[in-house]
This record gives C-alpha cells, structure tokens and sequence, in this order.
C-alpha cells in the first residue's frame, strides 16, 4: 500500500468516526433524571410554598455566581433525602447574578443543579434581585427560608449580617425540631 492510499484510508477512518461518534461526542449532556430549572416569577414560587402546607419547607435562594451557596448545596440535597420521608420538601429558588442574565445563568445553574442530583423543585427567579429587596427583604445570597406545616415562616438564615452567619447545619436542627424527628 502507498503512502498516498495509507494517507487515504486514516483520513477515511479518521472521519468516520467523527460520522459515527460525532452524535456521541457533540451531544448535550444528559440530564439526570427528575432534575429541572423552571423559570419562575414570585407567585409561582409564592403558591410553591403553599402546596406543601401540611409538610415542613426549606426554600433555600442561592445563585450559581455564589461560593457558599454551592459550597452548601449538597446538605440542601441530603437533608432533602433523609427526611422527605419524615414530611420534609425542599425548594431552591436560583437568583440570576444580575436582572438581565437570567438566559445566561439558567444553563450554568441547571448543570449544576444536574451535578447535585437535585430532584426537588428548582426555579429560577425573574426579577430576582427586586424580589430579594422587597418581597423577601435581603441583600445577599445565600439565603434560606424554613416553613412549618401550616405553612407560616418559622425562620429566615441569611447572611446579610457577617456576625450572624448560618450553614446548613443550622437549618437542619429547625427542620428536625419541626418535624419532630430523633435522627
């Protein structure tokens, strides 16, 4: 075989596999199952909140720009798991780094959102830094909200004062205390 037909043939061969695993290797990664990033204004969060009544709600604000909130995500996603069962529903509401980012930001925090294995609803805020200021009252994420069962706020964790910081752990003691549960 000469140069010349070898040449041919790894180019052939080359570019068939770029035909056949193209479809492969260019594809968008796959979601994991059950997760989703609706966009969503303030009542649909609002009434969110409102179909759980009869069960305890965490609804942690955070944005995918935000080192702490990710840094505390992962306990959002397990305590979610470890007392769903117990009447626990966590709710993540992902404010966009700034009003007209939302289109930008939403892909970046879906993945991540895809990456935490996070199926408990998950929305992405219009308006999200007007609803902060005065819907909700804060300046900065992370931020976490805790609903008793009849659905009236039973505490507010944010991080708006450097001397009053909180984790997750915080939110955890509440919801057991609210759920009544001896884990």
């Amino acid at each position: 075989m000469s140069l010349r037909d070898r040449s041919r043939l790894f180019w052939f061969v080359l570019g068939g596999w770029f035909v056949f695993s193209g479809r492969m290797a260019f594809a968008e990664p796959t979601k994991a199952p059950g997760v989703d990033l609706k966009v969503a204004n303030y009542a649909q969060v609002v009434e969110a909140v409102k179909a759980h009544r009869g069960k305890v709600v965490v609804v942690d604000v955070w944005g995918d720009f935000c080192i702490p909130c990710k840094k505390e995500f992962p306990n959002l996603v397990k305590m979610s798991r470890d007392y769903a069962a117990d009447g626990l529903v966590c709710i993540s509401v992902c404010i966009a780094i700034s009003d007209d980012a939302l289109e930008t930001d939403r892909p970046k925090a879906l993945k991540f959102l895809q990456a935490q294995n996070a199926t408990f609803q998950n929305f992405m805020l219009e308006d999200g830094w007007k609803v902060c200021d005065a819907k909700w009252k804060i300046k900065s994420v992370p931020t976490t909200f805790v609903f008793d069962r009849d659905g009236l706020r039973a505490r507010k964790f944010n991080g708006d004062d450097p001397d009053n910081q909180y984790t997750m752990e915080d939110v955890e003691k509440l919801v057991k205390e609210l759920l009544r549960v001896k884990k």
